[in-house]
């Protein structure tokens, strides 16, 4: 919500939230350190759930009956849970807040408004369902696309002086479990194959030397063993790619 974090020109930043919101929300057990199991994580998130509903039936059941009897299916999604939130008052959304255990008054050194749409957030940011680090990993391409090897965060990358951090997840590091491991270096891994391929691609191109003729065509002067004349581009889902693979 802070307008530094959607500038766009912080997009370094953001990548960095997400690193910290990825290892903020690890499902791992903090007194043990054993990574949870997907039924253990939802098992967790259902019961986050379940202690806003009881909250909610309890103080709140003239408004919020609805919200304490529906399925966790539906609860969990945030345009759902929002629109239950609408019915309260600011006095009310800020008690529900209080009776969840969730902060409502900063210092006034932070600076931070503790608003209607700042309370709001944070109920929605806490009993939304979080995507697990596995099923992330499962939903990123491995082939690259035209997309992917030109991503802000690859290109930000490759023009790394030291001045300024990145957000990679680190190998050299301690790791949380070997979930954790296999995640950093998928990461990696993705990241040194997608920027192997597009310098191929950039010094191919250089090599075909493209130019645009009279009639507006593009036409190639020069010659790469590594380019090929194809009829038309080849349209093929990142979804059909991952299982191919």
């Amino acid at each position: 919500m802070s307008p530094a974090f959607n500038d766009e020109e912080n997009g370094l930043l953001r990548d960095l939230y997400a690193l910290l919101k990825h290892y903020t929300y690890f499902s791992i057990d903090d007194h043990t350190g054993i990574q949870h199991t997907s039924n253990e994580t939802y098992e967790r998130h259902c019961a986050t759930l379940a202690s806003l509903q009881r909250v909610s039936l309890k103080h709140f059941k003239d408004k919020l009956t609805i919200l304490a009897l529906s399925n966790y299916a539906t609860v969990d999604k945030r345009s759902e849970l929002e629109g239950h939130m609408d019915s309260l008052t600011d006095a009310e959304l800020i008690e529900l807040c209080t009776l969840l255990q969730l902060r409502t008054s900063y210092p006034s050194s932070t600076k931070v408004v503790a608003d209607r749409q700042f309370l709001t957030e944070v109920l929605l940011s806490v009993h939304e369902k979080r995507k697990t680090f596995q099923e992330t990993a499962r939903d990123l391409s491995i082939l690259p696309t035209e997309l992917t090897l030109f991503e802000p965060t690859l290109l930000r990358n490759d023009n790394y002086d030291g001045s300024q951090p990145l957000a990679l997840p680190k190998l050299n590091l301690q790791y949380l479990t070997v979930g954790d491991f296999l995640w950093r270096s998928f990461i990696l891994h993705r990241c040194e194959s997608f920027y192997e391929i597009r310098k191929d691609v950039e010094d191919v191109i250089k090599r075909l030397r493209p130019t645009i003729n009279r009639t507006g065509q593009t036409s190639f002067e020069g010659f790469s063993k590594m380019a090929l004349p194809i009829t038309k581009p080849a349209l093929v889902s990142s979804h059909i790619q991952n299982r191919e693979c």
